[in-house]
């Protein structure tokens, strides 16, 4: 008997929720599944299922109706499973790949600016939770690690003494980033208010939790900037930012490209190379302005 596209999909969540891929990936991965299967309309055996199936649900208006961005995502997504299919020998091609992805468009990449970070903080430290909004603030612009990535660190991740932090990315990746005397000393200050001093026993809590108390997602975060950015007549706040400016103050400040693409959790340079073409752009433009031969008249 045919195995079916949802007990394909079934199969693969369980597989990579046994590889331990992030709840934020495996909610992503269901999204999508969840949307290609209503655009089908039906439950498919999954080796019937042939590239125009693909094309008309990437050609359909609840993807157009998307963000490019996004709809790469679906793409993805449907690869990732035909890719794990191929392997399983349940179908013989990753017919996905034949389809062509969407191009997402650049988005600029514009950092804040030094008055627009203290104007966040200061509008952070007059809100309900202060203590917590400073030290995700403070540890997004210290870090540039991601939303996603910081909703998921637990107490155990935070190394006081070294101040380190554990940070897992995409595909689950584990690597360590630096952490200043301001922002380790935001966390602890924020887990007193918690009641948290013995951080052994409490290990395995999540280091941020929500005003209930409960795991942070992405989309608490989003609904944190969307309040920091009403309050405090800064635009176009969004949690990406401040990794966009930490890449480029890292660079303006004369780091190494290979350390930031670690520091980032990139696999390519292909991004850190974005940010060192703006770093660049930012130093000429100083150089006009500063330059003693440009400005004396002589």
């Amino acid at each position: 008997m045919p195995v079916l596209l949802s007990e394909t999909i079934d199969q693969f969540i369980v597989t990579r929720r046994a590889a331990r891929y992030s709840p934020h990936t495996l909610n992503d991965y269901q999204n999508t599944y969840r949307k290609f299967r209503a655009h089908l309309g039906c439950d498919l055996p999954f080796s019937a299922i042939d590239v125009s199936h693909i094309v008309q649900f990437m050609a359909s208006d609840p993807v157009a109706s998307v963000s490019k961005k996004t709809a790469l995502n679906y793409h993805t997504g449907l690869s990732s499973l035909w890719s794990w299919a191929v392997k399983r020998n349940l179908v013989e091609n990753n017919i996905v790949r034949w389809v062509e992805p969407p191009s997402p468009e650049q988005r600029e990449i514009i950092p804040y600016t030094r008055s627009e970070i203290v104007r966040l903080l200061t509008t952070a430290y007059a809100s309900r939770n202060k203590q917590r909004d400073e030290a995700i603030l403070l540890t997004l612009l210290d870090t540039g690690i991601r939303a996603s990535e910081i909703c998921i660190v637990k107490i155990q991740d935070a190394n006081r003494y070294e101040r380190r932090l554990n940070v897992y990315g995409k595909g689950d990746k584990e690597r360590q980033v630096k952490l200043s005397h301001r922002t380790i000393d935001s966390i602890f200050t924020y887990l007193e208010t918690r009641g948290i001093r013995n951080h052994r026993k409490f290990r395995q809590a999540p280091l941020f939790l929500t005003i209930q108390n409960k795991q942070m997602s992405r989309n608490t975060i989003r609904l944190l900037m969307d309040r920091l950015e009403d309050r405090s007549e800064v635009y176009n706040v969004y949690a990406h930012r401040f990794r966009h400016t930490f890449a480029i103050t890292f660079l303006r400040n004369g780091g190494n490209i290979y350390t930031l693409q670690k520091l980032l959790g990139h696999t390519t340079l292909e991004m850190v190379r974005r940010y060192l073409k703006i770093s660049q752009i930012d130093l000429d433009n100083d150089h006009d302005r500063a330059s003693p031969v440009a400005n004396w008249g002589i």
